[in-house]
């Protein structure tokens, strides 16, 4: 098992992976850190949520999720409102198509949340095409964190999490997350 200086190298990392050169996310894992610690079973999966998603008045005062690498949805949060949270993410791929996103018909409660599956496989897929990889956070509410890192850093990261004891994960199509 890592010891707590092993785990909080890994989180620094991992933010720094996904938010690159992003000071605010650093500083916010490092409060959270000193602030909460990272023992107990979803510590550093927190943790790491509150650094790369600056909540509150954080992300109200920098009009949205600048500098952040992460963004939190609901477990109800329809394919739009994921979309919409995701665009703003700087690392979200430029060139990333969204057109297909209308296919789920969201009105008629015919969105259905425990098919979110079925909505982060294809974006995984075009991620993919786009030298990207999407990545899910299981933080064990109702809710997860979902953001993007380069696809030169997944093995690299998937590494990182397990020192960290987080659970952060690359999406694959076709591979169940969990988190539903």
């Amino acid at each position: 098992m890592p010891d707590t200086q092993q785990i909080t190298q890994a989180l620094s990392e991992i933010v720094e992976l996904i938010a690159p050169g992003s000071k605010p996310s650093q500083a916010r894992l490092a409060e959270e850190i000193a602030g909460r610690g990272i023992a107990g079973t979803w510590a550093p999966s927190s943790a790491l949520l509150r650094a790369l998603y600056p909540d509150g008045p954080d992300i109200r005062a920098a009009g949205g999720l600048y500098e952040a690498g992460m963004a939190y949805c609901d477990c109800n949060d329809t394919p739009g409102m994921i979309r919409e949270s995701l665009i703003e993410l700087p690392a979200c791929p430029a060139a990333l198509d969204w057109d297909w996103v209308n296919e789920f018909d969201e009105s008629d409660d015919r969105w259905d949340p425990e098919e979110l599956e079925n909505f982060l496989w294809p974006l995984a897929a075009r991620c993919r095409e786009l030298g990207s990889a999407l990545i899910i956070l299981d933080t064990g509410s109702d809710g997860y964190g979902i953001g993007f890192v380069s696809a030169d850093h997944i093995d690299r990261i998937v590494k990182l999490a397990q020192i960290a004891n987080c659970d952060l994960s690359v999406v694959h199509p076709g591979v169940e997350t969990f988190l539903v």
